[in-house]
C-alpha cells in the first residue's frame, strides 16, 4: 500500500512536469535558457520515473532482481547530484550575460559530479553511498552525507546567485525573478529534511516539482506583466499599482506620476530603421533602471517610446532631484557613447491630490500635459 502511494505521487509529478514541457512546446522557437531549464525538467521526470521503480522492485526475489535494483539505485544516486547541477547551471546562466564566464563557472561546477561518479562507481565494492543486502533490500551507506552535500551544496549555490543578482535591483520588477529563483531551494530542502529524518518517506522529489512549478508560474506572470523588449512593467501593471497606491497615499507623503517620452525617435526608427530604434529603448531603459537605482520607484513603458515612473516619496523636491538625476545620467551615457545615438528626454510630471478628489485618469492627464510643455519649450529654443 505505501509503495503504491509512492508510485502515485510520483507520476503525479511527472503528469505535472510534462504538461509544463507541453505548454512549452507550443511556443515559436527557445532560448538557450528556456532549453536549460527543460533539461532540468527531463532530468526530474527521469528521477521521479526510477524512484518510482526503486519502490517496485525493493526486496523483490525474480532472478536479476538485485543487480537491477543496484543499477536503479546508482542512476537514483546519480539524479540525485546531476538535477541540482542543472538548476545551479540554468541560475548561473540567468544571471551572468558573459557568456564565457558562463562556461568558465559551469566547468568549475562539473568538477564535483565528475568525483561524485567515481565514487559511485568505488559504491559497486565499498557500499560508502548505499549497498543492496541479500534479500534485495536497500540501506543506506555511511557516506550518504556526501550526496546530500552536494546537491544541497548546488542548490545553494544557485540560490546564493539569484540573490545576489536579485539585490541589483531595488527598483519594483525585475529583482522578482531572481527572488523567484531564490526560493526554489526551499520546497526542495523541506522535503529533504522530512525524507531525512524519516526514512521511508518520498519528500525530495515532489519538494522539486513544486520548485519548478513556482519558477515557471512567477515567468508566466512575468510574460504577462513584463514588457519584453525593456523588461520593465507593462501598461497594465502600471495601472495596476497606481491604484494600488492612490489608495493607500498618506497625506503626509508625496506621489509623484514621472512621464516622459523620446525626443526624435520617429526620426530614428524612419532614418536608421526600427532596429536601431529598439536599441534607443533598451538603452534608455538602462539609464532608468540606474537613475531608479535604491529608491521605491516603479518603472514601466507605456507603449511607443513613452515610459513613466510612478514615485512615491518624501518631498517635490526629491521628485525633481530625480528627474534631474535621468537627465545627468543621460549626459553621461551620450558623453560615453559618442559613437551611438544621442539621447534626450522630454520629462514632466503630477503629484496627486487626494484632497480635491483627484482621480487617477487626471494624474495622468497631468503628467502628459507637463511633459508635452516641457517638450514644446525645448523644440521653441531650436
Amino acid at each position: 500500500m505505501q509503495n503504491a502511494l509512492y508510485i502515485e505521487v510520483s507520476v503525479v509529478g511527472v503528469a505535472l512536469l510534462a504538461l509544463i514541457l507541453s505548454n512549452q512546446s507550443k511556443s515559436v522557437g527557445s532560448s538557450s535558457l528556456q532549453r536549460q531549464f527543460n533539461r532540468m525538467i527531463y532530468s526530474t521526470i527521469a528521477i521521479l520515473i526510477i524512484d518510482a521503480a526503486c519502490w517496485v522492485i525493493d526486496g523483490t526475489t525474480f532472478k536479476g532482481a538485485r543487480t537491477l535494483n543496484f543499477v536503479v539505485e546508482t542512476l537514483y544516486y546519480f539524479f540525485n547530484i546531476f538535477m541540482p547541477f542543472l538548476w545551479a547551471v540554468y541560475s548561473e546562466t540567468a544571471v551572468n550575460p558573459d557568456a564565457r564566464l558562463v562556461r568558465k563557472r559551469v566547468s568549475l561546477l562539473a568538477a564535483p559530479i565528475l568525483v561524485y561518479i567515481v565514487l559511485l562507481a568505488l559504491n559497486v565494492e565499498n557500499g560508502l553511498i548505499f549497498f543492496i543486502d541479500a534479500k534485495n533490500v536497500y540501506h543506506r551507506g555511511r557516506g550518504l552525507i556526501i550526496t546530500f552535500l552536494l546537491a544541497y551544496g548546488y542548490l545553494l549555490y544557485a540560490c546564493l546567485r539569484a540573490l545576489w543578482k536579485a539585490s541589483k535591483f531595488n527598483w519594483r520588477g525585475e529583482g522578482k525573478q531572481y527572488l523567484a529563483m531564490a526560493y526554489f531551494l526551499v520546497p526542495p530542502t523541506i522535503g529533504g529534511i522530512i525524507q531525512t529524518l524519516f526514512f521511508g518517506m518520498n519528500c525530495i522529489w515532489i519538494g522539486t516539482v513544486i520548485g519548478i512549478m513556482l519558477v515557471y508560474i512567477d515567468s508566466l506572470n512575468r510574460q504577462i506583466s513584463t514588457e519584453p523588449l525593456t523588461g520593465l512593467n507593462n501598461r497594465r501593471e502600471l495601472l495596476k499599482f497606481l491604484s494600488k497606491e492612490t489608495r493607500e497615499f498618506g497625506r503626509s507623503s508625496v506621489l509623484a506620476l514621472i512621464m516622459m517620452d523620446i525626443d526624435h525617435f520617429k526620426e530614428v526608427n524612419d532614418t536608421y530603421g526600427h532596429f536601431r530604434g529598439d536599441e534607443v529603448l533598451v538603452f534608455v531603459a538602462d539609464i532608468l533602471k540606474q537613475s531608479c537605482k535604491n529608491t521605491p520607484a516603479f518603472l514601466a513603458r507605456i507603449g511607443g517610446d513613452e515610459f513613466c515612473i510612478v514615485y512615491p516619496t518624501d518631498s517635490v523636491e526629491a521628485v525633481e532631484w530625480l528627474i534631474a538625476k535621468i537627465g545627468n545620467n543621460v549626459s553621461s551615457w551620450n558623453a560615453s557613447h559618442v559613437e551611438q545615438i544621442p539621447l534626450s528626454l522630454s520629462i514632466g510630471y503630477s503629484v496627486w491630490n487626494a484632497e480635491e478628489g483627484d482621480t487617477t485618469n487626471a494624474l495622468y492627464k497631468r503628467a502628459d500635459q507637463s511633459m508635452y510643455e516641457v517638450k514644446r519649450a525645448r523644440y521653441s529654443k531650436c
